[in-house]
């Protein structure tokens, strides 16, 4: 490929691209990479470039920006998503326009599977219980568990959940996980037993743990709410990487303030940032991260080499990896 392709780089994790990270990408072959803010707006002199963008390399756009971009965009071709989730890239404009989405498929699975075993080696030993026995100056031993005696369901087996059962296999917990087509995970892991979407329920009722993993699309909003929660063990934990809107935290509340569940941990919510005033921060057993499950010291190279590799790709007119079915969200 002759001609200079203009790349679009919103912020990725809330910062600008370096000059280093912009060299990196132009490095590939004839890309020019055009910053873009968050809201949307380039510098006056780089305002013809939307007229020849042909990649948007989006970080935390929110969906109406999207849009005004791609309407300001008329030869965009591929908007790669630099987080996995895709709910606020498959617009109308986006799927009106046949655009390509690619997404960070993986790029993120190492970190949050292994917030996952942590919280998870933080419930079976107890440990909420005993900061709050230090913060009363109370010696009370408690009884912990091994996670090798633990049920852990998993909805949405893919490729955060399958590294989740990964980190897993060592300590012999058994895993039951959910997926759309559970016969494409058959075999991949011996302590894994797949089942399919429809069988939610008795994953919940099963499970020790349950850790929600699942895309958020029309069809998993309000996921989780009383109905799901009652059907969960009343010793069980709820655990959230994925996405707020699956959860009905109202539900959640009442879950927890009225022993259906034993506790929960939250690493997403409905309206990000969590307010001072949230009544979530009064629940009780209830564990709250600020949306970190994510972070690590690796992401960021991680997910431009992702990037630099599928820009390659489309240089070379060769097909891309981690496309999205915009249909199925994922």
């Amino acid at each position: 490929m002759n001609r200079e392709v203009v790349v679009l780089a919103t912020p990725i994790f809330g910062a600008p691209l370096t000059p280093e990270l912009i060299e990196q990408i132009q490095a590939v072959g004839p890309v020019r990479v055009v910053p873009i803010s968050r809201d949307g707006l380039v510098h006056a002199d780089a305002e013809m470039a939307l007229s020849s963008a042909e990649i948007l390399l989006r970080g935390g756009l929110p969906a109406s920006v999207l849009d005004h971009v791609v309407s300001r965009a008329p030869k965009l071709r591929w908007i790669h998503s630099a987080s996995a989730g895709v709910d606020r890239v498959a617009t109308p404009a986006v799927r009106a326009r046949e655009i390509t989405v690619t997404n960070a498929r993986g790029v993120f699975s190492r970190p949050i599977a292994e917030y996952v075993v942590m919280m998870l080696l933080a419930i079976a030993r107890r440990l909420p219980q005993l900061l709050e026995l230090q913060r009363e100056r109370t010696w009370q031993p408690l009884r912990g568990r091994e996670l090798g005696s633990l049920t852990v369901g998993i909805v949405g087996y893919g490729s955060i959940g399958a590294e989740i059962a990964h980190l897993l296999a060592p300590f012999g917990a058994t895993v039951l996980a959910t997926r759309r087509r559970p016969e494409r995970g058959a075999g991949e892991a011996p302590n894994v037993r797949l089942f399919g979407d429809e069988e939610l329920e008795q994953v919940l009722g099963e499970s020790d743990a349950v850790v929600l993993a699942t895309p958020l699309t029309e069809q998993t909003a309000g996921l989780i709410g009383a109905p799901q929660l009652q059907a969960m063990r009343e010793s069980a934990w709820l655990i959230n990487i994925a996405r707020g809107r699956l959860i009905d935290e109202a539900a959640l509340r009442r879950a927890l303030e009225n022993g259906w569940i034993a506790g929960a941990v939250l690493d997403v919510f409905n309206d990000e940032p969590l307010q001072p005033d949230s009544p979530l921060y009064s629940t009780p057993n209830l564990v709250i991260t600020p949306h970190t499950s994510w972070s690590s010291d690796r992401v960021t190279e991680r997910g431009l080499n992702l990037f630099i590799d599928n820009l390659r790709h489309y240089l070379a007119g060769e097909p891309l990896e981690n496309v999205v079915d915009l249909e199925a969200g994922y």
